[in-house]
């Protein structure tokens, strides 16, 4: 028996797995940054900050702590967003062929990224036809990745148990929180961490492309 028809729940990271999200990211970044009077990131230099929410990438970006700035940071950063979530966003490649082959098993997004952009996104690339459950960040609710509460959440709604579930993501954050759920774990290679990164984690499994998820 493959792996993979032992798992009835696939739950996906959104930003570096299901979608190369760096370049509006960082042009939103970046005019936060430029209404604050500071210099702007490159393309290069946003990767590294992605995954642990927006607060910690425009507290890294814009290199303070304060509150208030930080605040305006982010009034600008959504005003932008908003517009242009999609602009430059698309799906990796071999993303839509194998979302669809992988039913009839439940499937879910789960992202650090706030809920609202999270959900747009989700519809504006045609992934949410084929999820069960499309969540992103909540804070009121549960604490972002790498703490385990959001796929507690998942689990739950969706009535499967974390031993026949699987995390794929490409950060750490993915990883450390689906081992605490007692999820299965599968890194990617080509998002937003190196493999060296994430071998650090110990996944069950990589992947160099999205479709070789179905190989499992």
């Amino acid at each position: 028996m493959a792996f993979l028809d032992t798992i009835d729940l696939i739950v996906f990271d959104l930003d570096g797995t299901l979608v190369d999200s760096r370049f509006d990211l960082a042009d939103a970044v970046n005019y936060a940054l430029q209404q604050l009077g500071r210099p702007s990131l490159s393309y290069e230099a946003l990767p590294p900050l992605l995954g642990s929410g927006l607060s910690y990438l425009l507290k890294e970006a814009a290199g303070t702590d304060d509150p208030e700035v930080l605040a305006t940071a982010k009034a600008h950063f959504d005003d932008y967003y908003a517009e242009h979530f999609v602009t430059k966003t698309r799906l990796y490649p071999g993303v839509m062929t194998t979302l669809q082959a992988l039913k009839p098993k439940k499937t879910a997004i789960y992202s650090n990224k706030l809920q609202h952009f999270t959900g747009r996104i989700a519809e504006a690339l045609d992934m949410a036809p084929l999820m069960d459950m499309v969540q992103g960040a909540n804070p009121d609710a549960y604490p972002l990745k790498p703490h385990p509460a959001g796929l507690h959440r998942i689990l739950k709604q969706l009535e499967v148990p974390a031993d026949r579930a699987l995390m794929v993501g490409d950060s750490t954050h993915d990883i450390e929180a689906a081992k605490a759920a007692g999820m299965y774990t599968c890194a990617v290679t080509y998002g937003y961490r190196s493999r060296k990164e994430l071998e650090v984690e110990a996944p069950a499994y990589f992947v160099d492309q999205f479709s070789e998820l179905l190989s499992l």
